[in-house]
């Protein structure tokens, strides 16, 4: 059965939070869209939002999380009047993005690390906004998706190292279908051998740690 982030009584006023929020620290006060998500991702209040804090998941206004956030990392915003504009690309943004990790069971920060970053969905705005929900959950899905494949850590030591895929399975004595599917993340390193993920730790010269990041 699948589990989301928090109950979903609290869905509609978390994606109305985040949405005005970015409206109203965008379209009232001035502030760059990724320059303040990424204050929004570093005060803390994201991770309270998706622990389902009532303070900031519902008890506050956009305009109120935005000044929160902006007061938290250090800049302060321009005392402006909190018309908020629904049909805004912002707007739309920041409601998606709530919906988005409240689907997944993924806190902000974990969506960006993964690969869906703030701008990539705000670019999609025209295309997606009269949309099905369930189309921008799959666009999401597709960035982290990518995320993965171009961060893949054995990918990343392997290139590092200066080997091929052939000449890492040779010297690991792991397959080369092995090599391909971990790193195409067809199948997870985490459930190969301890010989084998040790043997690729040796002949890449990395720590355990960073092939199972």
């Amino acid at each position: 059965m699948k589990t989301h982030a928090y109950n979903i009584d609290y869905l509609d006023d978390a994606m109305s939070g985040l949405g005005a929020m970015l409206d109203y620290a965008v379209n009232s006060c001035g502030e760059d869209l990724e320059l303040f998500w990424a204050r929004f991702l570093a005060s803390g209040i994201s991770k309270s939002i998706y622990n389902a804090n009532p303070r900031h998941i519902a008890g506050m206004s956009g305009a109120e999380l935005a000044h929160l956030v902006a007061k938290l990392t250090g800049k302060e915003l321009p005392k402006s009047e909190a018309f908020i504009d629904m049909g805004s690309a912002e707007y739309w943004t920041g409601w998606s993005m709530a919906y988005i990790s409240w689907y997944l069971d993924m806190d902000h920060i974990a969506l960006n690390v993964n690969g869906l970053g703030i701008m990539a969905l705000y670019r999609r705005y025209s295309t997606l906004h009269e949309a099905d929900l369930s189309k921008t959950v799959q666009f999401a899905m597709n960035c982290i998706h990518a995320g993965k494949q171009r961060h893949n850590p054995l990918k990343r030591a392997r290139q590092n190292a200066g080997m091929t895929q052939k000449q890492l399975a040779m010297l690991s004595g792991n397959t080369l279908r092995s090599i391909r599917g971990y790193e195409q993340n067809q199948r997870s390193l985490r459930s190969a051998s301890a010989d084998s993920v040790q043997s690729l730790s040796k002949v890449l010269g990395c720590r355990l740690e960073i092939l199972l990041a």
